[in-house]
């Protein structure tokens, strides 16, 4: 059968987008920095547009209260100080403790051991003994172990208890690092009472620590980030969300010129530089406000975190706040890309309030893995000599907590985090 040509007319629908569009919805994935270059950009090629007011870069956000020069740093590819500064953030629901903790790591040396004698950091912080002890605690219990230790002997100390490694033989040979140092094996292994292959073993323990926690960190490496969103305390009732007027630079439509050049000729030049300027201010007027849509929806979720601190943290998806916005997801995504929210406890980019659940139980109010997670380092650093949590006990008192979770669960969370199992802390401890 021969087939012949024909011509057929179909219709349907397509979306285009525009130029105008595809930069629109690019601004809002943008960092503060990002559109600050784009705005100057702008206003440098379109004479109807210009600044409302001075132009201000990289201006450093508010400090929060309590916590030393710095802490509002945050660096995209962040330094041994700036993970130490968000771990204490995140452990210590004391602000004034957490500030000393976080002043006690710009005393760190570069091997990150904190070498600065007790009087002088009594005097230079003005606070007491015991409170500096407790912040010596805390910065100790950060990653990496070993940091903040007072000499070589307390840094390997902290590795080998928290792997389950510090054996009789190795604690022995802690106290003896001086005639270790001597090579003299033999001697060493009768000054401890054990013998030699013991003392081979005890000896491979201790090379398998790491002398210097800090090598490999830069230790002061700062990044300024300026939050867009800033969130206080609103009296008695919550938690104020507002926009930063630091944050991204205002601009206007400016008619002086359009005024000088009032001709023929210059009509069309005028008329489109006056449509390019309308968009750029209504696009950057609606960023403004989806950010803020997004940001005040995050906090509502996550209210108990600026109360409690990490242990307030609750699972939290894009999807999420999607729904409760009327946003796209994608649109949600590109929000709170790089934006960064400031709150007494510290500057958080808003990527950080979104934590998946434990996957435990029927709730929906199930705390995530992360607080799941710091919650079994809480009850195990409280431990004493005669009181070790099992991982069935630290299960049933999560359970009283509300958490509900299987013990194999509570093995792996532990396993992952290096807490040896409660018979090897056991014996640590004893």
């Amino acid at each position: 059968m021969a087939m012949s040509p024909k011509l057929e007319l179909r219709q349907r629908q397509q979306l285009t987008m525009t130029p105008q569009l595809r930069q629109a919805i690019g601004m809002l994935g943008m960092t503060s920095e990002e559109l600050g270059a784009l705005l100057e950009e702008e206003v440098g090629k379109n004479p109807l547009l210009a600044f409302d007011g001075p132009v201000r870069r990289h201006a450093p956000a508010q400090q929060p209260d309590g916590f030393p020069d710095g802490i509002e740093t945050i660096a995209d590819e962040p330094s041994l100080r700036e993970r130490l500064y968000r771990q204490i953030q995140m452990s210590e629901r004391d602000a004034a403790l957490a500030g000393v903790a976080c002043a006690l790591v710009d005393e760190l040396n570069e091997n990150g051991f904190l070498a600065t004698p007790v009087p002088e950091l009594l005097a230079r912080l003005k606070v007491g003994a015991p409170v500096l002890e407790q912040a010596v605690r805390i910065l100790q219990g950060c990653e990496p172990t070993g940091i903040g230790a007072r000499d070589l002997r307390e840094c390997l100390m902290l590795q080998l208890v928290e792997s389950g490694r510090m054996t009789p033989e190795v604690s022995a040979l802690l106290d003896n690092l001086d005639l270790l140092a001597h090579g003299n094996y033999p001697a060493l292994a009768r000054r401890l009472g054990i013998t030699l292959a013991e003392l081979e073993a005890a000896i491979a323990i201790l090379h398998s620590t790491n002398p210097r926690p800090a090598a490999g960190f830069d230790i002061m490496s700062v990044h300024t980030v300026v939050p867009e969103i800033i969130v206080r305390r609103d009296g008695n009732r919550g938690w104020l969300v507002e926009l930063n007027p630091e944050a991204v630079p205002r601009v206007l439509i400016d008619e002086t010129y359009a005024v000088a050049l009032n001709d023929r000729d210059s009509r069309d030049y005028i008329a489109e530089n006056r449509t390019r300027a309308r968009f750029v201010v209504r696009a950057l007027d609606r960023r403004a406000r989806t950010v803020l849509q997004v940001a005040q929806a995050v906090v509502r979720h996550q209210f108990r975190f600026f109360d409690d601190g990490i242990a307030g943290l609750r699972p939290l998806t894009l999807a999420d706040i999607a729904e409760e916005t009327g946003l796209h997801e994608a649109t949600v995504s590109r929000v709170t890309r790089g934006k960064y929210l400031e709150c007494p406890r510290g500057n958080f980019e808003m990527r950080f309030f979104f934590l998946r659940s434990t996957g435990t139980g029927n709730g929906t109010d199930q705390p995530t893995t992360a607080v799941v997670k710091e919650r079994i380092r809480q009850l195990v650093a409280s431990e004493t000599g005669s009181r070790v949590y099992s991982d069935e006990k630290i299960r049933k008192i999560l359970e009283e907590e509300g958490v509900d979770i299987a013990r194999r669960t509570v093995a792996k969370y532990r396993e992952g985090m290096g807490i040896p199992s409660s018979s090897r802390r056991r014996r640590i401890r004893t």
